[in-house]
């Protein structure tokens, strides 16, 4: 398999935050606590890793990465050795941000509702902005272009996500104009795989959709805080650490956006039967595309379930 030259580095666990339409929320207590940050001595054996494997972009994540105290030493090593470096970052510590203006060549900073934003104009680092469309956030569309109309001209980029349906809280804080999106605004698919409304030059991805393409999401590598290298999707992993079958539960659910995956993982699991080298087994069949037309009026697609051949979702 040709993997991805593109490696995340999970800086922390810890967040500020407590979202309630966050994966790794509830998983928190499955994370081991022997310590609470990535060393650098860890970083610098990611880098050589990176290295090897012709590496060109890292990202710097959480949990929240700016919560890291060594993140701008972090960040110029990353610089040091010739990577594109990302950040990803909920902007709750803008002066730990602005530090890093400069080294890190993109920061995207996730919206989930009113809070303080940066200017382009003020950064030398490429600022793009992930919003998350929400019943709390934006509730109208007519609330969300207007936000968008205003703020565009701030950001290098928007993105724009629907919730993933992980939990109760996602299910019902999906916003209801989906079908008016549908109507309004054409129905794409990215070079990822996934689908997209093209909303005003800007995308609008769809985390409801199915999505088709595990492949080239499996070919992203991710870095564990015990230096532990592993596929975003897939449980292969490098022995440079070692993944109990706690951090394997909770990477999946973390990672995975298949609902019906996790739920098998998660049956697997705390049933303690759990194949960690194999979680491919619990992937349902690939989702089948039975009706779409390209210009996204008119689309349906079946999953059927693993475990239960009888359930079948409708999108």
């Amino acid at each position: 398999m040709k993997y991805s030259n593109k490696l995340i580095i999970i800086l922390t666990k810890a967040c500020n935050r407590e979202c309630q339409f966050c994966i790794d929320r509830p998983n928190r207590k499955y994370y081991p606590n022997d310590k609470k940050f990535i060393d650098l001595a860890t970083v610098e054996k990611i880098l050589k890793f990176a290295e090897e494997h012709q590496i060109k972009t890292i990202a710097l994540n959480g949990g929240e990465p700016t919560l890291h105290p060594q993140i701008v030493e972090i960040a110029k090593m990353v610089k040091a050795k010739g990577f594109t470096l990302k950040l990803f970052t909920n902007y709750d510590y803008p002066d730990v941000v602005k530090n890093l203006d400069g080294i890190v060549d993109i920061i995207r900073i996730s919206y989930y509702g009113p809070m303080t934003l940066p200017n382009q104009k003020d950064f030398k680092s490429k600022i793009t902005l992930k919003i998350m469309l929400t019943k709390q956030t934006f509730p109208r569309l007519e609330q969300l272009i207007e936000f968008v109309k205003k703020h565009s001209p701030n950001f290098y980029d928007i993105k724009i996500h629907t919730l993933m349906q992980n939990n109760d809280y996602s299910i019902n804080a999906q916003v209801d104009y989906l079908d008016e999106l549908k109507q309004r605004y054409p129905l794409k698919r990215n070079e990822k795989g996934d689908y997209y409304h093209d909303f005003m030059g800007f995308q609008i991805e769809r985390e409801d959709l199915p999505n088709l393409d595990y492949d080239i999401e499996q070919r992203l590598y991710k870095a564990h805080m015990d230096g532990t290298i592993s596929h975003y999707f897939e449980e292969d992993h490098y022995e440079l650490g070692a993944l109990d079958q706690n951090a394997i539960y909770t990477k999946v659910l973390r990672a995975h956006r298949n609902s019906q995956y996790r739920a098998n993982v998660k049956k697997a699991y705390e049933n303690h039967c759990l194949d960690a080298e194999n979680c491919d087994k619990y992937l349902p069949p690939k989702s089948k595309l039975t009706k779409f037309n390209g210009n996204g009026l008119d689309y349906t697609a079946m999953v059927k379930s693993s475990f239960n051949p009888d359930i079948t979702r409708e999108y």
